[in-house]
Parts: structure tokens; C-alpha cells; sequence
């Protein structure tokens, strides 16, 4: 009996590496896209001894895959302290009380550049809701500022710092849901973590 189960998974395992196979072979693209390609020339520049060419080629092929990346948040958690870009201390108890001050740290992506002469700016303007863990919305504020950067080559590596004390709230189990706006695209992007208030 036990071999013949070997032998069933066996060929089910090998019907699935087939059709696996069989998808992998009908996604490849047909040509490569402007990514690829500039990735390419990035490869073909450092191997010919060219250095600053192939930054510029690898910048080219950054350029384009961040222009195809929709607006959203790589990182977003509530923290303790933050004091840089990928420099904060994740909070490890979500547990709250009413008035306390609630930071979340974010690393949004895929937003637009303004360009003023030769500078890049970043505008992004956020909202700020607590919802109970079935939808509906205890404090909301519709416009909490903006978050915006600014220097003279586009920065893709920013974070954000965003600082909430937490209204008068009974004890149980909330999400805190932070909306974000491009204003140079107008396109958004939403996170919402789940959090307690506890007496």
C-alpha cells in the first residue's frame, strides 16, 4: 500500500512540475520591456569597465520600474521611536490607552515627483481614521497635513513619521487606518492596523 501511494504522488508530482512548466512557459514575455532592457545595458556596461554608465543605465531601468509601481506603503507599523529612514523600534504591544500618543512608521512607494528647475518634491497628504474592528468609525480627520520631501535628485527612500493622540475610546479591539493622497498623481493608497485599548 505504501508503495503504491509513492507511486500516486509521484505522478501527481510530476503532472504538477508539467503544468507549472506549461505556465511558466506561456508568461515569458515576448521581449524584454524598458526595465529589463536598461538592466541589461546596467550588466553589459559594468562588465565592459564602465562604472558611472552603468549607475546611469541602472538608474534608467529604477526610473521605470518606479513609474509602473502603484502608490502604496512597503512598511507600515506602529513604533516606538524612529529616527531615520529604516531606523525606528517596531512598538511589540499594539495595546493602548485612551490619550495615549500612537506613532506609525511608514515607507510609502510608488508616489510622483514634482520638479521645480532641479528640484524633486514629494507632497502626500494623509487621513486618519480609528474604525471598531467591524467598520465603524469612532474619530476620523480629513485632512491630518501633509508629508513631503524635497532635493535635488528624486528620492526613493523617504519614510514617514505620523503622530496621533488617540481620542476617549471604551476598551476593545480598534484599527487605525491611514489613507494617503499623491498630489502630483492624486492617486492613493490606504494601511490600517489593528490596535487594543486596554484600561
Amino acid at each position: 500500500m505504501n508503495i503504491s501511494v509513492f507511486g500516486r504522488l509521484r505522478a501527481i508530482a510530476a503532472a504538477a512540475f508539467l503544468f507549472a512548466a506549461t505556465v511558466s512557459a506561456a508568461i515569458v514575455p515576448a521581449a524584454a520591456g524598458p526595465i529589463s532592457q536598461h538592466a541589461v545595458d546596467a550588466d553589459v556596461l559594468i562588465q565592459a569597465g564602465k562604472p558611472d554608465e552603468a549607475l546611469d543605465a541602472f538608474e534608467r531601468a529604477t526610473e521605470a520600474l518606479w513609474a509602473a509601481i502603484p502608490l502604496h506603503c512597503r512598511t507600515a507599523t506602529f513604533a516606538q521611536t524612529v529616527t531615520g529612514f529604516s531606523q525606528y523600534e517596531p512598538r511589540r504591544d499594539t495595546r493602548f490607552r485612551s490619550g495615549d500618543a500612537a506613532t506609525v512608521y511608514l515607507e510609502p512607494v510608488g508616489y510622483r515627483f514634482m520638479t521645480d528647475r532641479e528640484t524633486f518634491r514629494v507632497a502626500l497628504a494623509t487621513r486618519v481614521e480609528i474604525r471598531t474592528a467591524d467598520g465603524l468609525i469612532m474619530a476620523m480627520t480629513d485632512d491630518f497635513g501633509d508629508l513631503g520631501w524635497e532635493g535635488q535628485s528624486p528620492n526613493r527612500q523617504v519614510h514617514a513619521s505620523i503622530a496621533t493622540t488617540l481620542p476617549d475610546l471604551k476598551p476593545g479591539d480598534y484599527l487605525l487606518r491611514v489613507t494617503l493622497v499623491d498630489r502630483a498623481s492624486d492617486e492613493s493608497t490606504n494601511v490600517t492596523l489593528p490596535f487594543a485599548i486596554v484600561e
